[in-house]
């Protein structure tokens, strides 16, 4: 396949062979890494690689929501964006917000059950174990296995069939290590509390997407492992109308990735519905925060932002874009850097990659080049590297680089160069030769702009679906 000689990123040599040393060789690092990366929209020192200065200048996602004086505000780390529901508009505030924290709760204070609970997860070589202490108790009110090796294999086998082909159960089950379980949120509904399961999944570790109800008058818990979070991460929760709302995501070797989407369990009557990425109106891949109200779920993703009427279940969502705002004309190219083919006029546009002297932006035009087929199919299968996260792993390797050539078989390095945009099949025109085997023809609607005087800036955008 020709994708291993296209795939692109501008390394610096020593910083690129550090890296590279230290996602390789320390597990617990490049987790703490690929997870901050995901949950943080800036570095300390100013980005030199162009998918860390993409992602400090294209992602940012909400990570917390709240209700303020009939407005709905979701905060981001450098940003809120504030909706009006009375008017449906929106505003676009640049601040730094102070967040959540990126990792478990190690304790909850419950006001209507008047007790303090503490929470501590652990692994050995067989078992992820979860206690739950209450106060200042050096005991445990109850020590929980939440997940098995056993089990682990059983819930993993297909997808790791997938990636160890011809792997027996048994090897499967020697491989696996237990994750150590965190309480990601909690809530009580009075009478019991409900716990939402995380876990890292470094090299080799596993768990399973667990919901806990733990009643303190029995001093009991029930533990809720469906399949369809089986293979989860529970990061968030909130309760609403009955029901307890689920964000997902599975965190791998490899960095962050979708899993079950936005999931809703009724304990009434046990049905666990999912809502998952691509087969919903949810805009987004990754739930980022949950937050509800009398009559409304709010729903922030990797990419935008969603309203949900509880009653009936409509939604109305939002897509968080950077835009950039060109005053006048400006040249542009196929090519960072490149020379320019004509001037792009002014207007508003988005930007889906950066370096440190050029930005990539949708154009309504395009460009026409060659691409291997192998190459397509690869990068339509995958969307393209299109989906926002992709920018939050940037330390596990962020987006990818498409070379379209001007003929088949050419120098990519003379072509143009798409970052997280979709190319599309060319149309032929009569009189076209066929296309050469193991060749497509395809057409990308972007173009290369220098960053002088420009700012990045979010938009939100209505989704109709």
């Amino acid at each position: 396949m020709l994708r291993s000689t296209y795939r692109f990123r501008v390394w610096f040599c020593s910083l690129a062979a550090m890296r590279f040393y230290l996602l390789s060789n320390l597990r617990p690092l490049f987790c703490l890494l690929s997870f901050l990366s995901l949950t943080s929209s800036h570095t300390q020192q100013p980005p030199v690689d162009a998918a860390d200065i993409s992602r400090d200048l294209l992602y940012h996602p909400a990570r917390a929501i709240e209700s303020r004086g009939g407005a709905i505000l979701f905060r981001a780390a450098e940003y809120t964006y504030t909706l009006d529901p009375a008017t449906a508009t929106w505003k676009v505030t640049r601040e730094k917000n102070a967040l959540p924290a990126a990792r478990g709760l190690n304790s909850y204070r419950s006001e209507r059950l008047g007790v303090e609970y503490k929470f501590k997860g652990e692994s050995t070589d067989d078992e992820g174990i979860l206690e739950i202490r209450a106060g200042t108790d050096p005991e445990p009110l109850l020590r929980l296995v939440l997940w098995t090796r056993a089990q682990l294999a059983v819930a993993w086998a297909e997808i790791l069939r997938e990636e160890m082909p011809g792997r027996s159960e048994r090897q499967l089950v020697e491989e696996l290590e237990p994750a150590e379980p965190e309480v990601a949120a909690a809530v009580d509904d009075g009478t019991r509390l409900w716990l939402a399961v995380y876990h890292y999944a470094g090299e080799g570790w596993f768990g399973l997407g667990t919901l806990v109800q733990f009643d303190p008058k029995e001093n009991q818990a029930k533990v809720f492992q469906p399949l369809v979070i089986a293979t989860s991460a529970v990061t968030h929760m909130v309760a609403a109308e009955g029901a307890f709302w689920l964000g997902t995501m599975r965190q791998r070797e490899g960095g962050v990735s979708p899993a079950a989407g936005l999931v809703r369990f009724t304990p009434t009557n046990g049905d666990w519905k999912s809502y998952p990425p691509g087969k919903n109106p949810l805009v987004g891949d990754i739930v980022t925060a949950l937050h509800s109200d009398d009559k409304n779920l709010w729903v922030a993703t990797d990419a935008g932002l969603c309203r949900i009427t509880l009653s009936s279940e409509p939604w109305t969502c939002w897509r968080i874009v950077p835009t950039v705002r060109l005053r006048a004309p400006v040249p542009v190219a196929n090519r960072a850097g490149g020379k320019a083919g004509g001037n792009l006029p002014a207007g508003i546009y988005e930007v889906r990659w950066a370096n440190t002297g050029f930005f990539e932006v949708l154009t309504p035009d395009w460009i026409d080049g060659w691409i291997s087929t192998d190459d397509f199919e690869e990068y339509s299968k995958n969307g393209f590297d299109a989906a926002p996260y992709e920018l939050g792993n940037a330390s596990a390797g962020g987006a990818s680089a498409m070379r379209l050539v001007e003929k088949p078989g050419g120098d990519p390095l003379t072509g143009a160069v798409v970052f997280r945009a979709k190319l599309e099949r060319a149309p032929s025109k009569a009189g076209d030769p066929p296309a050469p085997s193991g060749w497509t023809r395809v057409r990308a609607r972007i173009g290369w702009i220098s960053r002088e005087g420009l700012a990045v800036t979010p938009e939100i955008q209505s989704v109709s679906k």
